[in-house]
């Protein structure tokens, strides 16, 4: 006696294939042709597994005459063919996968290249005074988001339609010169850092955003102490199809150093200096053409410094507001390629209208630029410009300050595993060395990271800058160049090691100093 045992996937002729075939003595010819080649395909014993929609063989069920195949065609309608006009329907195998899955993993990946806000912000909109550290000045670069194929990636904590990217870590090194002045006083470094990214998954509108704060405890120096930090929220507001707006608050933290030129003087502590605004926008969009209005307003202020003899040196004739006024207008030749025309009218009012010189620092400053914002193959991405300001002075004495701007942001994901940035920025800050009316500075950086495996990433930074103190002799060059290791235990826990290398070259006596920091320590991410 035969076996009548069925295994899943596969299935012989039964008694309901019998009873099936009885039934259909009593129709047409072409609806039992339809019928049989249903049958055929489903109890064909080399299409194992089951069919779309989720039927299995095994189970004899046939669906009906009407059911769409994934191709397009319906059950029971024979493609043209001598197959088709014969009644007897062919069978295809289904496709099989042709490339390794990781392939697309990797394709993916390197399409996406650096998800970050290519958006710039020039430090001519920003009037913070005074020259901070290299290392801890305020990153021309977006930080690179976290990627979702990445298996270390932390996930965040999700609150409504928001999710949180809160980031701590604690460092520990040696730091041989943080008075970052010409006399160099080595000591423990200790390194606190708080981090928060923003990220909206909203349908319409947007909220983005990232702060950053961080202290330098040195148990050997304690005056060198000092606090940094700076941040940025953007919210988009989606308000028609072809109208959005753009609204955007800002901060940045940081102390001047001792052998700054504004100081000109032996601290015993480092001031703070702090800056803040934000600034409002509006896109309207008109076919190819699109044409934005914005209002900024930025505040900065100056603690008062505390001399080696105690006396107190005041710096509040520094704290001054600027109010902008932007407009700029871009054409989308093809897409991923808008070249733009951008104009920037600012004006800066100081608290007190004549410093302890006896100078008007307040200025009116005109800033021209052209340049494209561009979008390689998802590749290569990101914004150049180039143009010119200029800077007046309402007392005649101070020199206006002119000269050429080059802004930008590119970012090139050159593999899956490698991905460069490159920023450039040009503006003009604030300063009271008496007979300078302003520092012309450039800045530009560059950022190579390097993932040696999958939880081991190697990053390479380096910092190019130049200031000119207009109407005066003082001129600085300077350089920071790093390196950085992460290695990460699991999406919530690792560990970094980085040296940064730091130094000033200056014209003005005792302004000049080079210091080498060295810092190990733990990172997590809840």
């Amino acid at each position: 006696m035969a076996d009548e045992r069925r295994t899943p996937g596969q299935a012989g002729p039964g008694l309901a294939a019998l009873a099936l075939a009885a039934s259909l003595l009593g129709t047409g010819p072409a609806q039992a042709q339809t019928a049989a080649a249903d049958l055929g395909q489903a109890t064909d014993p080399t299409l194992a597994g089951p069919l779309p929609g989720g039927q299995d063989p095994g189970t004899f069920a046939l669906r009906s005459a009407g059911a769409a195949q994934p191709g397009g065609l319906a059950r029971g309608v024979g493609r043209p063919g001598p197959a088709s006009r014969s009644g007897a329907r062919p069978r295809t195998p289904l496709p099989r996968r042709t490339r390794a899955p990781t392939t697309a993993v990797t394709r993916q990946a390197t399409q996406q290249g650096v998800a970050d806000d290519l958006r710039l912000r020039p430090t001519v909109q920003v009037p913070v005074s005074g020259l901070s550290d290299l290392a801890g000045a305020t990153p021309l670069l977006r930080r690179r988001s976290i990627d979702p194929l990445d298996p270390y990636g932390p996930l965040g904590i999700r609150v409504g339609g928001l999710t949180l990217f809160p980031a701590l870590q604690q460092s520990v090194g040696y730091d041989s010169n943080p008075d970052r002045s010409i006399y160099r006083r080595g000591s423990m470094a200790l390194r606190s850092q708080g981090e928060l990214r923003v990220e909206s998954d909203w349908s319409s509108h947007s909220l983005t955003g990232e702060a950053r704060f961080g202290y330098f405890d040195y148990p050997d120096n304690r005056n060198a102490n000092r606090p940094d930090g700076d941040g940025a929220m953007r919210l988009r507001l989606d308000v028609a199809r072809d109208t959005r707006v753009d609204v955007e608050g800002r901060y940045a933290i940081s102390t001047q150093r001792a052998g700054s030129p504004d100081l000109n003087a032996q601290v015993r502590d480092r001031p703070l200096v702090a800056a803040y605004g934000g600034t409002v926008g509006a896109t309207q969009t008109f076919n190819r053409l699109q044409v934005t209005v914005a209002g900024l307003v930025d505040r900065q202020t100056f603690e008062n410094a505390q001399l080696a003899d105690g006396t107190l040196l005041r710096q509040d004739d520094r704290n001054a507001n600027q109010y902008g006024l932007r407009l700029r207008t871009g054409y989308e030749i093809r897409p991923g390629f808008t070249p733009f025309v951008d104009t920037l009218l600012d004006t800066r009012v100081h608290d007190v209208a004549v410093d302890q010189s006896g100078l008007r620092r307040d200025s009116d400053g005109v800033t021209l630029r052209a340049g494209t914002s561009f979008e390689l193959s998802r590749l290569l991405a990101g914004e150049v410009s180039g143009g010119y300001l200029s800077r007046h002075y309402a007392d005649s004495r101070l020199r206006d300050v002119t000269g050429p701007v080059i802004d930008g942001s590119v970012t090139w994901a050159a593999t899956a595993l490698t991905s460069l940035r490159l920023g450039a920025s040009t503006g003009v800050i604030e300063t009271i060395v008496p007979g300078a009316s302003g520092i012309l500075t450039r800045t530009a950086v560059a950022e190579l990271t390097h993932d040696l495996r999958r939880n081991l990433r190697l990053t390479l930074t380096g910092t190019l800058i130049s200031n000119d103190y207009q109407g005066t002799s003082i001129r600085e060059q300077g350089y920071s160049a790093g390196v950085k290791l992460d290695y990460r235990l699991n999406r919530w826990l690792g560990f970094r090691a980085s040296y940064v290398r730091e130094l000033l070259s200056s014209t003005a006596v005792g302004s000049s100093y080079h210091s080498d920091t060295y810092l190990v320590g733990v990172r997590v991410n809840p």
